[in-house]
C-alpha cells in the first residue's frame, strides 16, 4: 500500500546552560547579572524569541561583547531564526568561537542548506574537540545532502566501532545520521537496525524511537512496527497510530494475495479473511478513511465477493471521492466477474492511463483484465489489439543481458498464450491453432501453453485429446484446478456424466467462486433436467418426394440415476406429417398421418443407442419399431446406423394409398474440425406396395472465413437413387440424381454471455437428373433466426423457398420452420 515518508529534521544540539559560556561577571555594566541568567533561563524554558531579541538588544550595544554573541546565535537557533544566526558566520567561522556557539552556527546551516557554511563550522569544532560526535553527524549529514551519500556513509562508518554491539550513548548522533542514509538509500532494514540502536544507547530519544517504528514499517514489516509503537503511545499522534494500524493491515491485504496464489482449495482465504478482519479493526479505531476504503475493495476483490466491491465503490464514488488507480482496477475486476463489462473496461482504460509510467507489473495484470473486458464486450478487435500490445511489451526474458541472473520472464508465457486466447474467443480457431502450435512447440511443458492448447481443441471438438490432455496436466499439477475442470466439461461432451457429475462437487467445494465452476455446475443441472426437442416445418406445393409439413416432438426424461442409471432416459415421440394432392386443382385434398411412440435413450461415451415402439394413429395404422446405433471411432470419425419400421414422412399420395415404408441407413462421416468434414449415406426403403428405393448421398462441408461475428460455409453434395417399381402412386423415378453447391452464412447480431441472437442465410442452386427426362435446375433459398438462452433454451425459426423440377415439372416450394430445444425446469 502507498506509503508517506518521514522527513529528516534538524533539531538543536541539545546544549545546556553550563556550555552557554556565561561567567560570573559581565564586560556590559548595564546588564545585571541576575537579568542575564533571567533571559537565558526564560530561552531554555520556551521563549527563545523573546530572549533572542533581549540578546540582540545587548549585543547592538556592546558589539565586542564575544561571549553575548555566542549565546545570540545558540537561542536564535532554539527559536528556529536560522537566517539571523546565520548572519553572523563571518565572525563566527574562526577558531576562537567555542565548540557550542559554532555546532549551533552548523545546525542552522544544515536547516537552511548551506552545506558548505555548515561542513566549515563542524569541522571548526572537530579540531578542538576530534571525538565530538554531534560534529562527526554534522559533517557526514551536510555530505549527504549534498548527495554525496556514499562518502557520507563511508565517513559515519569510519567514526563508528565496527560492530554494533560495541556502540556507546556517545555515539548516538553518528548512529542516527547512520540511520537516515540507510533509510533514504531504500535499506530500510538495515536502517531500522541503526534507529534501534540509538534508541538502546538512549532510552529518552523521542527522535530515535519514533524513526525505528517508522522504518520497520517501511521495511515491511508493521507488525512489529505496530507492537513496537504500543511500548510508547504517547509518542505518536492519532494520525501517526492509523497509519501504522493501516499499514499492518494492508499488509495483510498483500500476504492474502500471495497465499491465494499459491494455495489451493478454501484455506486459501485464509490471509485475506484475517486482513479484512484488521480493516475492519482500522476503521473502527479510527474512523472511516478513504485510504483504508481502498483497500478494503482490494480484500474483498481477493477474496471474491465481488458485489461488495462494487457497493463499496459505488458509495466512495456517490461521495465525490478520488480513488488511485489501484482502487479503481479492483472495482473494474468486480465489474468483470459480474458480467459488467462496459463498466469494467472503462475503469481499467482510466487506471492505466493514469498509472501508465507507475508500477508495471499491475499495469501488465489490469491490460489483462482490460483484454477480457473487451472480449467479453463483444469488442474483439480491441481485445486482440491489447492482447498484441502487452506481448509485443513483455520481455521472454528477465535481466537480459546480465549474466549468471538472466532468467525466463514468467509474464511472457502468460502474455504469449493471452495473445492466442483471444483469437480463440474472437472465433478465429484456425488462427489461434497456429499461434498456440508455435508456443508448444516452443514451451511444450508450459501449464498456461498446454491449457489453453485444451481449450482449443474443446473448441475444435476434438474432446477426447482435450481429455488426454487435462489428464496429464493433472497428473502434473494435481493441486490446481483447471485441469480438473477441464477434464468435467471433456467428460460432459463425451456422454460421461457420471464423471462429471462426481467433479461437481469437489470443484464446488473447493471454488464455489469460480465462473467456470458454476457454469460446469450449471450444465450438469441442465443434463439432468427433463428435455423437449421439437423440429417442425410447414409448407405447400413440392410435395412430390415427401411430406409438405412435417412437426415431430420428443420429450425426454430426466436421467434415471436412480434406476438405470446416468445414461438411461426414457422419451416420447409424437410425429405428424401431411401434404396436398392435385395440389391447385378442383379436386385438392390433403393426407396426414401421425404417429406416437415410446423409446429409451442410452448414451455412453462414444455411444448413443436408441429404441422405440411406436404406432400409427391416423391414417394406415401401423405399429412398428425403431432404433439408432452412433458410434464415435474418435474426434474424426463417426459412424451411424438407423432403422425405422415405421416411416412417417412419406409423400402425401402414399398416405391416401395406404402405403407405409420401412428403412434402414448406414452414415459415416469424417471430421476434421469445425471447419471442414464429409459425410457420406447410403439408404434402404421398403414401400409396403412392394418398391424398393436405395439411395446414397455425400455432401462436403468447408468453413472458408470464421470470425468473432460472421461464418461463411459452402457445401457440396451429390445423391442419386434408384426405384425398383415403376408407376407407383407416388415420385418415384426409376433413377434420379442431383448435384448442388450450397452457400451458408451466419451473423452472430448480439450476444451477451450465454445469450444471442444470429440471423442465418443459406442459399443453393444445382442440377437435377431424372431418368426419362432433361436434366433441370435446382434452387433455393432460407432465411431464419436462432436464439439461445443460458444454455437451456435454443429456438430457430424462418422461412424458405425452393424450386425442384419433378417428372419434367418445376414445382415450387414455399414453407416456414420452427424448431426448439429446452431444458424444463
Amino acid at each position: 500500500m502507498p506509503k508517506k515518508n518521514n522527513r529528516w529534521r534538524t533539531t538543536a544540539s541539545g546544549l545546556i546552560a553550563g556550555v552557554l559560556g556565561l561567567s560570573t561577571s559581565l564586560a556590559l555594566a548595564a546588564v545585571s547579572q541576575t537579568d542575564y541568567d533571567n533571559v537565558i533561563r526564560s530561552a531554555r524554558d520556551g521563549q527563545p524569541a523573546t530572549a533572542a531579541q533581549t540578546l540582540q538588544t545587548w549585543h547592538r550595544a556592546d558589539p565586542a561583547n564575544v561571549r553575548i554573541l555566542h549565546d545570540l546565535v545558540v537561542v536564535l537557533g532554539w527559536a528556529g531564526q536560522y537566517d539571523e544566526a546565520l548572519g553572523y558566520r563571518n565572525r563566527l567561522l574562526n577558531s576562537q568561537t567555542p565548540a557550542y556557539a559554532l555546532k549551533s552556527l552548523g545546525n542552522a546551516a544544515l536547516a537552511r542548506e548551506q552545506w558548505d557554511t555548515a561542513i566549515q563550522a563542524y569541522q571548526l569544532v572537530l579540531k578542538k574537540m576530534p571525538r565530538d560526535a554531534e560534529s562527526h553527524a554534522g559533517v557526514a549529514t551536510a555530505w549527504h545532502r549534498q548527495g554525496k551519500t556514499d562518502e557520507a556513509l563511508a565517513y559515519v562508518q569510519s567514526h563508528l566501532p565496527q560492530h554494533s554491539s560495541d556502540y556507546a550513548a556517545a555515539d548516538v548522533p553518528l548512529i542516527m545520521v547512520l540511520g537516515r542514509i540507510l533509510r533514504d538509500r531504500q535499506e530500510t532494514i538495515l536502517a531500522a537496525n541503526a534507529y534501534r540502536d540509538a534508541s538502546r544507547l538512549d532510552p529518552t530519544s523521542r527522535e530515535a524511537f519514533r524513526a525505528y517504528v517508522f522504518t520497520l514499517n517501511e521495511a515491511g514489516m508493521p507488525y512489529l512496527a505496530s507492537q513496537t509503537a504500543d511500548q510508547r503511545l504517547d509518542l505518536f499522534s492519532q494520525e501517526e497510530r492509523r497509519e501504522i494500524a493501516h499499514a499492518a493491515a494492508g499488509t495483510t491485504v498483500n500476504f492474502g494475495r500471495a497465499q491465494a496464489g499459491v494455495d489451493h482449495r478454501q484455506p486459501r482465504f485464509a490471509t485475506t479473511d484475517a486482513a479484512l478482519d484488521d480493516n475492519a479493526s482500522v476503521t473502527r479505531h479510527f474512523g472511516e478513511q478513504p485510504i483504508t476504503d481502498f483497500d478494503r475493495m482490494i480484500a474483498l476483490r481477493d477474496r471474491q465477493y465481488m458485489r461488495e466491491v462494487v457497493q463499496l465503490y459505488e458509495a466512495l464514488h456517490a461521495q465525490g471521492v478520488t480513488m488511485p488507480p489501484y482502487a479503481r482496477a479492483a472495482a473494474a475486476d468486480a465489474y468483470l466477474y459480474l458480467q459488467e463489462p462496459e463498466k469494467a473496461r472503462d475503469l481499467y482504460l482510466g487506471a492505466i492511463e493514469e498509472a501508465r509510467a507507475g508500477d508495471v507489473a499491475s499495469i501488465d495484470s489490469w491490460r489483462i483484465g482490460l483484454t477480457y473486458a473487451y472480449v467479453e464486450a463483444e469488442q474483439h478487435r480491441k481485445a486482440q489489439q491489447t492482447a498484441d500490445e502487452l506481448l509485443a511489451t513483455t520481455p521472454q526474458f528477465s535481466n537480459w543481458g546480465i549474466r549468471g541472473i538472466e532468467a525466463p520472464n514468467d509474464d511472457y508465457p502468460v502474455a504469449a498464450t493471452l495473445a492466442g486466447l483471444v483469437k480463440l474467443y474472437s472465433n478465429r480457431l484456425k488462427d489461434a491453432e497456429q499461434h498456440l502450435a508455435s508456443l508448444r512447440d516452443a514451451a511444450p511443458f508450459n501449464p498456461q501453453v498446454r491449457t489453453a492448447w485444451s481449450e482449443l481443441k474443446m473448441a475444435r471438438g476434438h474432446h477426447r485429446a482435450a481429455l488426454e490432455e487435462y489428464t496429464v496436466l493433472h497428473v502434473d499439477q494435481p493441486e490446481e484446478m483447471g485441469p480438473v475442470l477441464g477434464q468435467a466439461n471433456a467428460y460432459l461432451a463425451l456422454n460421461e456424466f457420471s464423471k462429471a457429475r462426481e467433479l461437481v462437487p469437489v470443484l464446488n467445494d473447493s471454488y464455489p467462486e469460480n465462473k467456470g465452476v458454476q457454469r460446469l455446475a450449471r450444465l450438469v443441472d441442465i443434463y439432468d433436467r427433463p428435455h423437449l426437442e421439437v423440429t417442425s416445418t410447414f409448407g405447400n406445393g413440392g410435395g412430390q418426394a415427401g411430406a409438405q409439413s412435417v412437426v415431430e416432438a420428443r420429450l425426454y426424461s430426466a436421467p434415471l440415476t436412480s434406476s438405470l442409471g446416468d445414461p438411461w432416459r426414457v422419451y416420447s415421440r409424437l410425429s405428424h406429417a401431411n401434404g396436398d394432392i392435385n395440389a391447385g386443382q378442383a379436386n385438392e385434398f390433403s393426407a396426414s398421418r401421425s404417429l406416437i411412440g415410446v423409446g429409451v435413450d442410452y448414451r455412453i461415451r462414444d455411444w448413443t443407442l436408441e429404441a422405440e415402439v411406436n404406432r400409427a394413429i391416423r391414417n394406415a395404422n401401423r405399429s412398428g419399431v425403431a432404433a439408432r446405433v452412433i458410434h464415435d471411432f474418435s474426434d474424426q470419425w463417426q459412424a451411424r446406423l438407423e432403422g425405422d419400421s415405421n416411416v412417417n414422412n412419406l409423400a402425401a399420395r402414399a398416405f391416401n394409398a395406404g402405403v407405409t415404408a420401412r428403412r434402414y441407413t448406414a452414415g459415416l462421416t469424417w471430421r476434421q474440425n469445425e471447419s471442414r468434414n464429409i459425410d457420406g449415406e447410403i439408404s434402404n426403403t421398403q414401400f409396403s406396395d412392394g418398391n424398393r428405393r436405395d439411395a446414397a448421398g455425400v455432401a462436403w462441408t468447408e468453413r472458408w472465413y470464421s470470425g468473432p461475428r460472421l461464418t461463411f460455409d459452402s457445401v457440396v453434395s451429390l445423391a442419386t437413387s434408384r426405384n425398383s417399381l415403376p408407376n407407383a402412386v407416388y415420385f418415384n423415378p426409376s433413377s434420379d440424381s442431383e448435384a448442388t453447391l450450397g452457400l451458408n452464412a451466419e451473423w452472430l447480431t448480439w450476444r451477451r454471455y450465454q445469450r444471442a441472437f444470429s440471423q442465418q442465410l443459406q442459399v443453393y442452386g444445382g442440377r437435377y437428373h431424372q431418368k426419362g427426362f432433361s436434366s433441370g435446375g435446382t434452387s433455393g433459398a432460407q432465411y431464419g433466426h436462432v436464439w439461445t438462452f443460458d444454455d437451456a433454451f435454443r429456438i430457430e425459426y424462418g422461412v424458405g423457398l425452393s424450386n425442384h423440377p419433378y417428372d419434367g415439372v418445376r414445382e415450387r416450394r414455399n414453407y416456414g420452420y420452427l424448431n426448439l430445444n429446452w431444458a424444463i425446469k
